[in-house]
């Protein structure tokens, strides 16, 4: 199966936040979009069923 085409997601972040980020995965050698990738899809796991559920 293909992967979808990839879009740009925009945020705001105070400055220092996107240094951590950028710095936390310099560490473990991650690309930053990976991460925040991860993180948006296992938000969506937890976060995105119905109402009522």
């Amino acid at each position: 199966m293909d992967e979808e085409k990839p879009v740009f997601v925009r945020a705001r972040v105070p400055q220092k936040t996107r240094a951590r980020l950028k710095a936390a995965c310099a560490l473990q050698g991650r690309d930053m979009n990976d991460v925040i990738k991860e993180l948006i899809d296992k938000w969506l796991q937890e976060n995105d069923k119905p109402r009522g559920e």
